[in-house]
């Protein structure tokens, strides 16, 4: 952090994780059946995110992740994009493993990765470099926080995108959509991308989910007694890091594009410049 504390330029090390799911329908309307490589507006959807973390001040190097990546790095538009981009010497591409947290492990084990981390995927394409350096920027403000997840509200979400199907964590005064964005602080990086391989497994496993972050924390969460601050609590003491929620004010960073219902709502906000006015707090 610079003296006078605000974030340094290019303060982030980049993943970008472009992976695809098994039997994934929007893979499979995309060219070389990659999720990535879906085209809105004429353009690969990678490339959206990609010029929003070219355009972000806190962003560092970018390091594309996904299996048989080649199929990304070697599609014409976007060896198009890399020779004519100034800031292709950024981006690099590598290889992923079975999931998006073991394809972080493998990333931090093998490059030479410095200081903070921030990870991002590739079905993001609304996300704009002012909501990117807002959580950037909120982040490296956090002294106290390993780990820092970028959250907006339903309130917002549904405000701006009244008619689109999200999953919500509800919690007390409020429901939650992740926004697909991690920070991984300096130093923690690959100690927490390992918590994030074990949450990941025990997920597909209830109880032993239940059990990892305690029954206190589920029966708050089941009788409406669980916040926002408490449930990360929860989640740190589990981890044993010091994981934070930052709120985005932007509902459009929580719109990913996971259902073909997704496209033409995309297409209209990057038509319309890729914003979306939330209302304000209060």
């Amino acid at each position: 952090m610079a003296e006078n504390g605000m974030p340094e330029t290019g303060s982030f090390s980049t993943i970008l994780l472009a992976g695809d799911r098994a039997a994934d329908l929007l893979a499979e309307i995309s060219p070389c059946n990659r999720k990535a490589l879906l085209s809105l507006n004429g353009r690969p959807m990678i490339l959206h995110v990609l010029d929003t973390l070219m355009s972000t001040p806190s962003v560092g190097s970018v390091t594309v992740v996904a299996n048989r990546v080649r199929e990304i790095s070697d599609y014409s538009a976007v060896c198009e994009w890399c020779s004519s981009s100034d800031h292709r010497d950024r981006v690099r591409y590598t290889e992923g493993a079975g999931s998006p947290a073991a394809s972080v492990v493998a990333a931090l084990e093998t490059l030479p990765l410095q200081g903070a981390l921030l990870v991002t995927t590739a079905d993001s394409p609304l996300l704009t470099a002012q909501t990117l350096e807002q959580f950037c920027q909120a982040t490296l403000l956090l002294d106290d926080a390993d780990v820092s997840v970028g959250v907006a509200t339903e309130r917002d979400i549904r405000a701006a995108f009244p008619y689109a199907r999200r999953t919500y964590i509800r919690l007390k005064g409020n429901g939650y959509s992740g926004c697909n964005l991690f920070a991984l602080m300096s130093g923690v990086g690959s100690r927490a991308a390992r918590m994030w391989c074990e949450v990941e497994d025990r997920r597909k496993h209830p109880w032993h989910l239940i059990s990892y972050f305690g029954l206190s924390t589920l029966f708050r969460a089941l009788f409406g007694q669980l916040d926002l601050e408490g449930a990360f609590a929860a989640i740190s003491r589990s981890m044993g890091l010091r994981v934070k929620a930052v709120i985005l004010t932007d509902p459009v960073a929580a719109m990913d594009v996971d259902r073909p219902e997704h496209i033409p709502i995309a297409e209209a906000v990057l038509s319309k410049g890729g914003t979306a006015v939330a209302p304000a707090h209060t």
